[in-house]
């Protein structure tokens, strides 16, 4: 039998190979494991808020479609009170989760003002229903942003970001022009 390559070792450079080895190791355990961790950290934070988060979200939507459909003063008052506490409740909450969700917190102020610019275009009440539309649009593209953000454990993206300020320019502007048209005809 032939020996082509005979290596020596000591036990000293075997200790320093062992523990090279060792560390390489665990660096890449810790870098495979970073994403899941990082994913963890953000559905930990969120958690205590998405049921608020949600139900907020989806009272100011149905209220404004509500408050279009009522005829009276007395009860737009009392659905008008209730959109106020579902503004309170976002408005709230919109600090806590600014770092977990950044970038949606303009999002979240613009779709507080829903009821306020549905109750403000009611005197028209072909703007008021676009409003609500887009106040509708805005809405369930945040819902369906945070949903994906909580599921992934991961802050929106940059197209999804871009999709919410198209919905939100979109939506002010209806009221904006509805604004401007008044006082010109004032």
């Amino acid at each position: 039998m032939m020996t082509i390559l005979q290596i020596n070792i000591d036990e000293g450079t075997a200790t320093l190979v062992a523990a090279i080895i060792a560390a390489i190791f665990s660096l890449l355990t810790l870098l495979s494991t970073r994403p899941t961790e990082i994913r963890a950290t953000n559905r930990k934070t969120l958690e205590a808020y998405i049921p608020d988060l949600s139900d907020a979200i989806y009272q100011l939507v149905a209220i404004s479609n509500i408050l279009l459909k009522n005829k009276t003063e007395e009860s737009r008052g009392n659905w008008k009170q209730k959109a106020e506490n579902a503004k309170g409740k976002l408005k709230d909450i919109r600090p806590k989760i600014r770092y977990s969700l950044w970038g949606l917190e303009d999002n979240i102020l613009s779709l507080t003002r829903l009821p306020d610019f549905t109750l403000y275009t009611l005197d028209d009440i072909e703007v008021a229903k676009k409003v609500v539309k887009r106040g509708t649009r805005l809405g369930d593209s945040l819902d369906n942003c945070i949903r994906k953000c909580y599921l992934n454990g991961r802050t929106p993206r940059f197209y999804e970001l871009w999709t919410l300020k198209f919905y939100r320019w979109h939506f002010s502007k209806t009221r904006n022009d509805y604004k401007k048209k008044r006082k010109t005809d004032c």
